[in-house]
């Protein structure tokens, strides 16, 4: 349970959130009330309707009533020669008990995949739309079958989805889950194979177009579960808000300001409760009818409640920034480039800060075949808690064990259109992850093939 002064400084961060939330929105109808030129709205009749024509060109293949179905299942094999993250060294640690020397070795496996799919649209009205994006799988693993999958694999664009229009204001109530095993997601882990984790975001958001300014205001309730025994610690659930304000400057460009707030607290006290506060700007712009370019930044803390057992007493006050370019070089080839600084909360500490730029890029060059591509780098620093030995149980408290990472590697995917209800694929991923501390470093090579039917 909280003590009275910290929730006295929960009630006295949150009024400060609430007030400069309040500011910006008063900033801002000073700024339309300036401005001349009309749009249509974002969450008008119009932009309803085009939204409804938008959904009547989504393929489906099954249609019960008003509801569109599209259904898929989907086989895949996959050879990894590092499931478990891990490098073939020996270290001595110094541990409560004396020396332990201990080595990793590298697990590869044949994995079978199957999935099913169901992308589904219900216009309840001819202004509210309910849809529903599901993947359910499993994995198998042929030499290691204690990783197999406990229960379903539920894929990380789930989601369900009811949009209503009221007026000047698009209101969107979302429900995104997922559940996933796969550790390379999370940079922090090394010598894991089996990060089993359901992840669920619930809320509510609401559009306000006011012309020349749109008002967004969001709410979400976040839950983190571990399906696997040795991450129970990380079970926790999260209050966000989040507001934005973006301001049209010309038909092609927007500049904006951006806030959030996120309460986070866990269900045992090993990793610390925390509030995470962040303010920033924003601009947009389309330069050409191919090239848009966006970038933001501002600054973010991240304040520890250091009641858990974590060895780790640094709070965060950094700045955050990211830019994203989306350029379509010609009816061929398209492309994304994005770079950034951001912190996220750690798995053995309270945080870790991350530089990274990652491209992809769509090569649509060859007759019923898609080609793409992705590439990245990331910079990262663990701020240090308490780390796990490798292939044991024993944690060693040390608050200098922090981490710094890098990270690089791409894949190369080829999809095939064999027939109109056939799709053949091939994929393959490389991931290397170097680390200052021992035992830490891995790379992984994965190559699978697969083929997906739509009913």
């Amino acid at each position: 349970m909280r003590s009275n002064s910290t929730l006295h400084c929960y009630a006295v961060s949150a009024r400060r959130l609430g007030l400069a939330l309040t500011l910006s929105l008063c900033c801002a109808a000073t700024a339309v009330r300036a401005q001349d030129a009309v749009r249509p709205s974002l969450a008008g009749e119009a932009a309803s309707e085009a939204r409804r024509q938008s959904i009547d060109h989504i393929p489906y293949n099954l249609m019960v009533g008003p509801v569109r179905l599209r259904v898929s299942a989907t086989a895949g094999f996959e050879y990894n020669d590092n499931v478990n993250l891990a490098s073939d060294e020996t270290e001595t640690f110094l541990t409560p008990g004396g020396l332990v020397t201990l080595s990793t070795d590298q697990q590869s496996d044949f994995i079978f995949r199957p999935q099913a799919n169901l992308d589904l649209i219900w216009p309840i009205t001819q202004l509210n739309t309910l849809r529903l994006d599901l993947g359910v799988g499993y994995a198998v693993y042929f030499d290691h079958p204690e990783y197999n999958t406990n229960g379903v694999l539920v894929s990380p664009n789930s989601a369900l989805s009811f949009d209503v229009f009221v007026g000047d204001f698009r209101i969107n109530f979302h429900d995104r889950f997922s559940l996933e095993q796969d550790p390379v997601a999370e940079i922090g882990l090394s010598n894991v194979a089996d990060y089993g984790r359901f992840q669920n975001t619930a809320g509510v958001s609401a559009l306000w177009d006011l012309n020349q300014a749109v008002v967004t205001l969001g709410y979400d309730h976040y839950t983190f579960i571990s399906t696997t025994d040795a991450f129970d610690y990380l079970d926790r659930n999260a209050e966000e808000l989040a507001a934005t304000i973006s301001f049209t400057l010309t038909n092609t460009t927007g500049v904006g300001l951006e806030s959030a707030f996120v309460h986070t607290y866990y269900d045992d006290d090993i990793l610390n409760d925390n509030d995470t506060y962040s303010i920033g700007a924003f601009f947009e712009t389309q330069v050409t009818n191919y090239l848009k370019v966006r970038v933001a930044g501002g600054y973010q803390t991240i304040q520890f409640d250091n009641t858990g057992i974590v060895n780790d007493p640094h709070d965060l006050n950094d700045y955050y920034a990211n830019a994203l370019i989306s350029h379509r070089i010609n009816a061929q080839i398209t492309q994304t480039l994005s770079a950034g600084h951001e912190s996220q909360l750690g798995v053995n500490s309270n945080y870790v800060t991350l530089n990274y730029i990652r491209h992809t890029a769509t090569w649509n060059i060859f007759l019923h075949t898609l080609l793409s591509t992705e590439l990245f780098y990331e910079d990262a620093d663990d701020s240090g808690g308490f780390g796990q030995i490798p292939g044991t149980t024993i944690n060693f408290f040390n608050p200098f064990v922090a981490e710094h990472i890098h990270r690089y590697g791409g894949a190369f995917t080829v999809g095939y259109q064999l027939t109109k209800h056939v799709t053949l694929g091939v994929r393959y991923q490389y991931t290397q992850k170097d680390s200052d501390q021992p035992l830490r470093d891995y790379r992984q090579n994965r190559i699978g093939i697969d083929g997906t039917y739509s009913f």
